[in-house]
């Protein structure tokens, strides 16, 4: 077993069970949906973070034939599913009572940390291709990346709900571009 299949499988267990626990979520809401006060941009953050689980696990191929690695490369890279897996954990409330729960007040509850965490994602990802290829640059999905942090931004400072709608549909618009990398064939 080579070192990057060592660490595409533990990165795939870690990402699993961040895609497992995001489906669990959605399959909770779907059952408590009598009890579940739905909102826009909370539905789209749910979507954004499941193509972020994937689009991060499929990208990593491209390092299939690094090596050597180091301990900070291989940190960098396990960052990444991590804190998808802590977003994933703040999606959806726990809906094991017979309460009535509002997704916009729970969205803007977390909303801070939500979007702090995924500016993470976006940095660690970030470094660990800097770090791993020892190249940087902003053109193609690197630059959605980059206009993605600059997204983030104003949400983590903001807690107004136009600023969050917009980020909405630019991150979603964003992923649509991104989106158009992912045409691609793997590999």
């Amino acid at each position: 077993m080579t070192v990057f299949e060592f660490l595409l499988a533990l990165y795939a267990i870690v990402a699993g069970l961040g895609v497992s626990l995001l489906v669990t979520s959605v399959g909770q809401m779907i059952e408590a949906r009598d009890r579940v006060r739905l909102y826009w941009v909370h539905s789209c953050w749910i979507a954004l973070t499941f193509v972020g689980h994937v689009v991060s696990w499929f990208t990593i191929w491209r390092f299939h034939d690094h090596a050597p690695w180091t301990v900070l490369q291989a940190l960098l890279l396990l960052c990444v599913p991590i804190l998808l897996y802590l977003i994933s954990h703040l999606a959806v409330p726990d809906l094991e009572d017979d309460r009535i729960h509002d997704m916009r007040d729970y969205y803007f509850r977390h909303a801070r940390w939500t979007q702090s965490l995924l500016l993470g994602v976006v940095v660690a990802g970030a470094l660990s291709h800097f770090f791993i290829e020892n190249n940087y640059d902003l053109s193609g999905a690197r630059g959605v990346r980059a206009s993605i942090a600059l997204i983030l931004l104003p949400g983590i400072v903001s807690l107004n709900p136009r600023v969050h709608a917009a980020q909405a549909v630019l991150l979603c618009v964003a992923i649509a571009i991104a989106a158009s990398y992912l045409s691609r064939p793997i590999g």
